[in-house]
């Protein structure tokens, strides 16, 4: 295990987060992972201000990712996992969820967060609403690839929601899949050239590039974990807090260092606000 220290100022937390990988994501591409992660974890320290370092592990499986992040000092408070297999992520996270151990979040759920987000904001922009104003039908295109992004559009109040996948292509043509849809969110690349002429009529389409407020997500929730410890867990419920967040500040790429921070503390009061009121309720 190595780890750094970004040390930003801090506030009403307490302790530290740790972004955490085992670089198996990355494996093949050439890059030096310890960078990337430490580039990442002072990205996050900056956004959110508060203490974030950097800690790789030399793990091969999900149980070893599991006991590096269970080795971590007592006062780190918070955890990201990123930059590793995405089915090894999860098995940790849940895993390690099981075990009651400190908050875990992964650049998966982020990416979801963000996602989330940038469908609010742009079924708001087009008239429609989920929750109280109706929204049409919603496609997700490679939902296998996120799989918490499909509970966390249904809490969003994506109710009308078709899932699809590449395997289905053979019987369901993603474009027979579409029609009629008022959002496609597609995580695979799967729309061809005819989804442009689709757009112009109406359809909303939202892709992985759409996931700009990642990191602000991810910096929000480590901060609001470092800020209560009672009632701190992350979930489905943290997640759409997390999202109804950004959506409703509206931020539209690019976004700046000053705009991105903003964020972050948006984020950071909503879900500290949130696991406050589990807190009291408890």
């Amino acid at each position: 295990m190595t780890s750094g220290k970004h040390e930003p100022g801090t506030g009403e937390e307490s302790g530290w987060a740790a972004v955490v990988s085992d670089g198996s994501a990355l494996r093949g591409s050439g890059v030096a992972v310890d960078l990337i992660v430490q580039e990442f974890a002072r990205h996050l320290g900056g956004l959110a201000q508060v203490p974030v370092r950097p800690v790789t592990l030399d793990a091969t499986d999900a149980a070893q990712l599991v006991a590096g992040v269970r080795a971590l000092p007592p006062d780190a408070g918070a955890v990201l996992l990123t930059h590793a297999d995405p089915g090894r992520t999860r098995a940790a996270q849940k895993e390690l969820r099981a075990g009651g151990a400190r908050p875990v979040v992964t650049d998966q759920d982020a990416t979801a967060i963000a996602l989330t987000a940038a469908l609010l904001g742009a079924v708001t922009g087009h008239g429609r609403r989920s929750g109280g104003l109706q929204c049409g039908r919603v496609v997700l295109a490679g939902a296998r690839e996120l799989p918490i992004l499909a509970p966390l559009l249904v809490a969003a109040g994506f109710a009308d929601l078709t899932l699809w996948n590449p395997a289905d292509a053979g019987r369901l043509p993603l474009r027979n899949v579409v029609s009629g849809a008022h959002a496609v969110l597609d995580l695979v690349g799967g729309l061809p050239g005819w989804a442009a002429a689709e757009h112009d009529l109406g359809m909303i389409v939202i892709t992985r590039g759409d996931a700009y407020t990642a990191p602000c997500a991810a910096a929000g929730l480590l901060r609001a974990a470092l800020r209560t410890s009672a009632g701190a867990w992350f979930d489905v419920e943290t997640y759409h807090t997390a999202a109804l967040a950004l959506a409703a500040a509206g931020a539209g790429w690019p976004v700046s260092h000053g705009k991105a921070r903003a964020l972050t503390h948006r984020v950071t009061d909503s879900v500290t606000q949130l696991f406050r009121t589990r807190q009291n309720t408890s």
